[in-house]
């Protein structure tokens, strides 16, 4: 009987215990301030969503002053996609045009704003793009799209067209805005489509 009556009590010293901890946290919360509440995870998942969207519209906007800037110092004529792209072709032909699923020759010269040359086509060679499927450079591709063959042109790219955040690595620094100087040298349709290819690099 003793026994019996000893392990009640054991076992209903944990559930009190457990009751007194839920009790207690309970009236903690209450006392704690709104603002300092700890909230879902999918409230701080919005939140922290929204900012990072306003973080980059922020950043965008930036880069909109800067590149208009740096176009009116040099007086060019340039044009403005819906995607960001800064474009202007001012040697035209009447040539072939450029369409997606083409290979694009190209010679061309990779500058940053501050006018430091990161590649060209003297030190690296032309290169050869397949339109429509480069996913690092997309500013460079669309802008490829909007010439004719023998055309030459010069291209604007702000970070999210170019290689982002981080760069590309090797030459380009983070979230760096290019300048491209192309000339299309051909067109042609690939055999088959390889990962040079995809990439630009021949």
């Amino acid at each position: 009987m003793n026994i019996k009556l000893l392990l009640n009590k054991i076992i209903a010293l944990p559930v009190l215990f457990a009751g007194l901890v839920i009790l207690l946290f309970s009236c903690n919360n209450d006392s704690i301030p709104e603002d300092q509440k700890l909230l879902p995870y999918s409230v701080v998942k919005k939140i922290h969503r929204e900012e990072l969207l306003n973080w980059n519209k922020n950043l965008v906007e930036i880069d909109y002053t800067v590149i208009q800037k740096y176009i009116e110092r040099r007086k060019w004529k340039m044009e403005v996609s819906e995607s960001g792209l800064y474009y202007q072709i001012y040697y035209k032909t009447d040539n072939e045009e450029a369409a997606d699923g083409l290979v694009a020759v190209f010679s061309y010269s990779t500058s940053l704003l501050d006018g430091t040359v990161l590649y060209t086509s003297e030190e690296f060679g032309n290169r050869e793009l397949h339109l429509g499927h480069n996913q690092d450079e997309s500013g460079l591709n669309e802008g490829l799209m909007l010439m004719k063959k023998g055309e030459k042109a010069r291209f604007i790219l702000p970070p999210h067209l170019a290689f982002g955040v981080p760069g590309d690595g090797y030459r380009v620094p983070y979230y760096s805005i290019l300048v491209y100087e192309i000339e299309l040298l051909d067109l042609y349709a690939p055999e088959r489509v390889s990962d040079e290819l995809i990439e630009g690099w021949n």
